[in-house]
């Protein structure tokens, strides 16, 4: 099963499923999905400071929020996150329509932020699909690193897995983060930077029961350790073409999807 990404002025990337049930029905959603609407990619190289901060200042006007945008800073953009956490939870139900792309932009952008690196295409590129299109999954496997031109799963909810909570040392709140993650969506998540296999278990527990002792006696050790890691569904064959596109210096278009 291969699903071809084509980007304007670059050859199609051949990316390749994993030939197992939970790859077929992610195949089949991610064709189903397609065929009744176009998807959305938003390029890094668009987020700037100040783009980011204008999507802030709207929300803040809306949802009457009191944010400091004057620096952006990691504890900034951490409440920012917990706040747009709460508003949102599993769905987007509370946002108006003509904020959805507002939130949704913002909600990216606090990411990219919160990275601290400059804008480039590392990490990984996103063409999604905002609707709550899906299907329930208790057998997604995790890997402990990723490669270049590993497809993961997109994130299914707004918040965070153990492992991200872990790396971005954001305990305040696990309770309300952390989302395990037990639903499959639409969405194509190519992988762009090389992710060191995870070893550090054992300290992440620890810091999660020093943290929220309630959730790990809720959930248990064994079940956040299973969904600690990487997502990851398959993988793109011509990695050349994907470096091109990593490296392309002007704001990326998407132009189309092929399934074979």
């Amino acid at each position: 099963m291969q699903i071809g990404v084509k980007f304007e002025g670059f050859p199609m990337l051949e990316c390749e499923i994993h030939s197992t049930n939970l790859g077929r029905a992610y195949f089949n959603l991610v064709k189903q999905n397609y065929a009744n609407q176009s998807p959305v990619y938003r390029d890094r190289l668009k987020f700037t400071k100040d783009y980011v901060q204008s999507l802030a200042h709207q929300a803040n006007d809306y949802f009457g929020w009191q944010w400091s945008l004057s620096n952006l800073n990691l504890s900034e953009t951490t409440i920012m996150h917990k706040d747009i956490e709460a508003l949102v939870g599993t769905d987007f139900s509370n946002v108006p329509e003509h904020l959805d792309n507002v939130v949704h932009d913002l909600h990216y952008g606090l990411h990219l932020l919160q990275d601290n690196t400059p804008l480039n295409r590392l990490g990984w590129m996103q063409i999604e699909w905002y609707n709550d299109n899906g299907f329930d999954a208790d057998d997604v496997p995790f890997t402990l690193g990723m490669e270049v031109g590993d497809l993961r799963l997109q994130n299914p909810f707004v918040g965070h897995g153990p492992l991200q909570i872990y790396l971005e040392n954001d305990y305040s709140k696990i309770s309300q983060t952390c989302k395990f993650h037990n639903f499959v969506r639409p969405g194509i998540n190519i992988v762009t930077l090389k992710y060191d296999d995870f070893t550090a278990q054992e300290d992440l527990i620890a810091k999660f029961k020093q943290a929220d002792p309630m959730f790990v006696e809720e959930h248990g050790v064994e079940k956040i350790v299973s969904y600690t890691g990487y997502p990851v569904i398959g993988k793109t064959l011509n990695v050349d073409v994907l470096n091109d596109i990593i490296e392309y210096p002007n704001v990326l278009e998407f132009q189309s999807l092929e399934f074979s």
